[in-house]
């Protein structure tokens, strides 16, 4: 992978059940050195358009044709809002990755689906999530899009410290902060 390439690190923002939406927030690095763009979509709350948000979010960015891969913080938005990550990277023509610091439990998330009225063939769909070590650790990888080597790449290219991507740890720090601010966002300054 070229040294410097853009990264698109996405994270959904702090909200509670009782709200109808959240926001993803997209973060594009060059490469671990500094931050392109950063940008808001609304999300529904335990809703079923993760995947179609991950989408409209992308395209909402600059320079889109110049990012390589898009990471994610897990494959769950917005309370039990699930990205299909087949559908995302070919919708992209891209890798979209979804990195977790611990290991997903299959059963729970299972059952959760199944709770929730989510489950169908979207549960059976989801690759098993895999290990990749990491140079403080280990953290766990689905993808779409790219072979698993190529996958372990992006991820640890996107790294600074830790076992988080740069791109979805920023995300994550701006989407956890933007619940203050709802209703200033919702209003278009995004």
């Amino acid at each position: 992978m070229k040294e410097g390439a853009r990264i698109l690190g996405v994270d959904d923002a702090s909200f509670s059940f009782e709200d109808s939406e959240t926001f993803l927030t997209g973060v594009i690095y060059r490469g671990t050195e500094f931050i392109e763009d950063i940008k808001t979509v609304p999300i529904g709350v335990d809703a079923e358009n993760a995947t179609e948000k991950l989408v409209e979010l992308h395209d909402s960015c600059n320079n889109t044709g110049q990012i390589k891969a898009v990471l994610t913080d897990g494959i769950s938005f917005a309370g039990f809002n699930i990205i299909d990550l087949r559908k995302a990277s070919k919708e992209l023509e891209k890798p979209v990755i979804a990195v977790t610091k611990n290991r997903p439990d299959r059963e729970d998330f299972r059952q959760t689906m199944k709770r929730t009225g989510n489950y169908d063939e979207k549960f059976e769909a989801l690759k098993r999530p895999v290990e990749a070590e990491l140079k403080d650790g280990s953290c766990f990888i689905q993808f779409a899009g790219c072979k698993e080597d190529k996958a372990r790449e992006f991820v640890k290219a996107s790294i600074i410290h830790g076992q988080v991507p740069e791109p979805v740890r920023v995300a994550d720090l701006i989407g956890s902060g933007t619940r203050p601010l709802k209703g200033l966002l919702s209003c278009g300054f995004d």
